[in-house]
C-alpha cells in the first residue's frame, strides 16, 4: 500500500510541472455524515452498527485540465464521529483523493477515483486505540458537483475498501473491536484560488 501513495504523490508532483492556463489551485472545506463499520465486543459478543453523525474536513486540492478531462488530487484534514449505543468513535485523519472527472450538463461535472487515508488519532469512549491505525488504506469515492465562476460545491459517496480494524482496551475489559473503514457523504465547498 505504500507503494500505490508512493506512485500517487510522484503523479501528482508530476502532474503540477505541467501547469496550463485553465489549471488551477484551491481551498476547499464541509462536512461529512459518517459512519464507520461494525463494533464487536469481545466479552458479550455482542455486534452493534454504527450511527452516522456529522464531521468536517479541510484541506486543498491541485485541478488539472487534460483532453476535455480534469484529474483533481486533494489533500485533506478529516475528523470523524461514529455512535455506538452512546459510546463515542472519534477519528481524525489524512484524506488523499485522486479524481477524475468531466463537465457534465451545464456548469454541473461528475467525477470519481480512488481515496488514499491514513488515521492520525481514534479514540473509543475516552479510551485511546491499540493497534491498527497508522496504515495506509484505500478507498474509493464518486460524485456531482456544481462550478459557478471560482466558487464550486461538490457531493460525494466514499467508501473504505481495506479491511481495517482496531483494537481498544479498558481496565476489566478484555476489548473491543471497531471495524474503521468510512462510509460517508461529504458536501464541500471549493474555492479556486
Amino acid at each position: 500500500m505504500k507503494k500505490i501513495l508512493l506512485i500517487t504523490i510522484l503523479v501528482f508532483n508530476t502532474t503540477l510541472s505541467y501547469a496550463q492556463e485553465k489549471n488551477s489551485w484551491g481551498i476547499k472545506g464541509g462536512l461529512n455524515y459518517n459512519s464507520n463499520g461494525d463494533l464487536l465486543n469481545e466479552v458479550s459478543g455482542i455486534k452493534e452498527n454504527p450511527k452516522s453523525n456529522t464531521g468536517f474536513h479541510f484541506g486543498f486540492y491541485k485541478k488539472i485540465q487534460v483532453l476535455g478531462f480534469f484529474l483533481r488530487p486533494e489533500l485533506v484534514y478529516t475528523e470523524t464521529t461514529s455512535d455506538y449505543n452512546g459510546q463515542e468513535l472519534n477519528l481524525s485523519k489524512i484524506d488523499l483523493p485522486f479524481n477524475l472527472g468531466s463537465g457534465f450538463i451545464g456548469p454541473t461535472y461528475i467525477f470519481a477515483g480512488p481515496s488514499f487515508q491514513y488515521i492520525l488519532d481514534g479514540e473509543f469512549d475516552g479510551i485511546d486505540a491499540q493497534s491498527g491505525l497508522k496504515d495506509i488504506t484505500l478507498g474509493a469515492n464518486f460524485g456531482i458537483g456544481l462550478k459557478i465562476n471560482k466558487l464550486a460545491l461538490d457531493l460525494r459517496y466514499e467508501r473504505g475498501l481495506n479491511e481495517k480494524e482496531t483494537r481498544f482496551v479498558e481496565q476489566n475489559v478484555d476489548g473491543i473491536n471497531i471495524d474503521l473503514r468510512p462510509s460517508q457523504l461529504i458536501l464541500s465547498l471549493l474555492i479556486e484560488l
